[in-house]
């Protein structure tokens, strides 16, 4: 998903070889922790270049190739998942944490865009998900994938356009004091996780 050479090839597979697909869900991610001042940028940026390749300029891109294939279809729906980390960034994940707010802006602007069109489009906005998310054994406080899974067919049934789920669905919500207030406290409480 970071190529895009190879997005383009797999947008020109699926509709040749799945000419009735109406549905793209864009969930791939990475998410890298890291304190700026022990960043060797100069040497590495492709290492952080490569997160906002993958969450920023593949789910942008895939929407770009796939929205004007769906447009001519009777029901179709663009499916992008953010973060709740969109709306409440997570200190120690700067560049994950821009890009999922980067796909919510994104996402919300092509809503628009495509209201007159039979297509659907769909933000879900995950907390942390007891997944290998970041790497092995960093997401085992969240939510089991079962549970997150159940929630987002409830709503998606609910026809709902936009959602979260437990502590995205709040971070959704919050205020910009309580943004403030939540940012500071997850850094306080994982700051020595990369320090």
């Amino acid at each position: 998903m970071t190529r895009a050479s190879e997005r383009i090839a797999l947008f020109n597979w699926v509709t040749s070889e799945h000419p009735d697909i109406n549905v793209l869900v864009n969930n791939a991610g990475i998410q890298q922790r890291y304190h700026v001042l022990k960043t060797n940028a100069k040497d590495d940026w492709n290492y952080y270049s490569q997160e906002i390749a993958s969450n920023t300029e593949a789910p942008f891109h895939l929407c770009l190739l796939f929205a004007p294939f769906f447009a001519n279809k009777d029901y179709a729906a663009i499916l992008n998942f953010t973060s709740g980390l969109a709306y409440t960034p997570m200190a120690i994940a700067p560049i994950y944490s821009a890009t999922k707010a980067a796909v919510h802006s994104f996402t919300m602007s092509l809503r628009h865009q495509l209201e007159d069109t039979a297509i659907e489009v769909i933000e879900i906005a995950p907390p942390a998900v007891n997944t290998d998310l970041g790497g092995v054994g960093l997401h085992t406080f969240g939510t089991p994938v079962d549970e997150f899974a159940d929630a987002v067919f409830k709503n998606l049934d609910e026809g709902k356009h936009e959602f979260g789920y437990a502590r995205a669905e709040k971070a959704r919500r919050m205020s910009r004091d309580e943004i403030d207030e939540s940012v500071k406290e997850m850094y306080s409480n994982m700051k020595d996780t990369i320090l």
